[in-house]
């Protein structure tokens, strides 16, 4: 903990944090330590604001990726339905 305290500026450890917390939900790597760091190094108020922001957007990420991609899980889902169904 006194690694990242020492080594980034306050305003950039924020943004480490926040970007770990969206990230690694991706990557299904668990984002609980993040949230600790972020309580202790920010306090209550500011690792509160810190960890919603960041879990906000690790929920948005998945949900975007997903609808990005939406068309073309359902297309090759049914076509391996259809040609399973043929034969």
């Amino acid at each position: 903990m006194e690694w990242e305290a020492t080594t980034f500026g306050r305003p950039v450890l924020a943004l480490v944090l926040v970007a770990s917390l969206a990230l690694f939900p991706v990557f299904f790597i668990p984002s609980g330590p993040s949230m600790w760091l972020a309580g202790m190094i920010f306090g209550y108020g500011l690792g509160f604001v810190i960890i919603m922001v960041g879990t906000t957007i690790g929920m948005v990420l998945p949900y975007l990726i997903g609808l990005v991609f939406r068309d073309r899980i359902h297309v090759s889902h049914f076509v391996s339905l259809v040609t399973t169904n043929l034969d």
